[in-house]
């Protein structure tokens, strides 16, 4: 999917664009924008240059989770408006799953198939979408999946090979909490009880 759009589709997903970058963009080729040394086309490649670092972010760092075999969720707050554009990659990635990526302001849901591709997109936060998709599927479980993705971590986590410096040097804060990803920000924090026995 992100192959097949043009300089200026994804310059049109940056959240800080003029109308004389959008011009200028639907008249140059990849090519152009890859050698040229002209001010505006530069300003344009560092444009599209972080849409596209932001849409490589988030199909690495988006976690997605079960609701039943069917339904995949996860959370992602995007600085782009690439939210569409991510829950269709995830969509073909997992073809005939519904998946639904959201944060406390939009939900974005997208589902894939040989013969149909569909997508929506809402204003309601993820947490109201699933409850309300909980209840249509039928599903009276709670959906704390923080505490099944914490005993994942456990059992993963080595604490010979501990390198806080080194992990928040390759992954930052602010991409953390982007992707909802607030296990590995409580990397070095204890509890009150584990601070007082120490």
């Amino acid at each position: 999917m992100p192959e097949l759009l043009s300089v200026s589709e994804y310059l049109s997903l940056n959240k800080n664009v003029s109308p004389i970058l959008m011009e200028t963009s639907k008249k140059i080729s990849w090519y152009e924008l890859n050698i040229s040394a002209d001010p505006e086309i530069v300003k344009i490649r560092r444009k599209v240059g972080e849409v596209r670092s932001e849409i490589h972010r988030m199909r690495g760092f988006v976690r997605l989770n079960s609701i039943n075999d069917k339904i995949l969720f996860g959370y992602m707050n995007p600085e782009h408006k690439i939210g569409r554009l991510i829950a269709d990659i995830f969509a073909k990635r997992f073809q005939k799953n519904m998946i639904i990526l959201g944060n406390d302001y939009t939900v974005w849901v997208s589902y894939y198939s040989e013969k149909s591709f569909r997508r929506y997109e809402n204003s309601k936060s993820l947490k109201e979408t699933l409850e309300d998709i909980k209840i249509l599927v039928g599903s009276n479980e709670e959906l704390d999946i923080s505490k099944i993705w914490q005993v994942y971590y456990d059992s993963q986590y080595i604490k010979e090979r501990e390198n806080h410096k080194l992990f928040y040097k390759n992954m930052p804060k602010k991409y953390l909490k982007s992707t909802g990803n607030n296990i590995e920000l409580r990397l070095n924090t204890k509890t009150l009880d584990e601070y007082l026995s120490d």
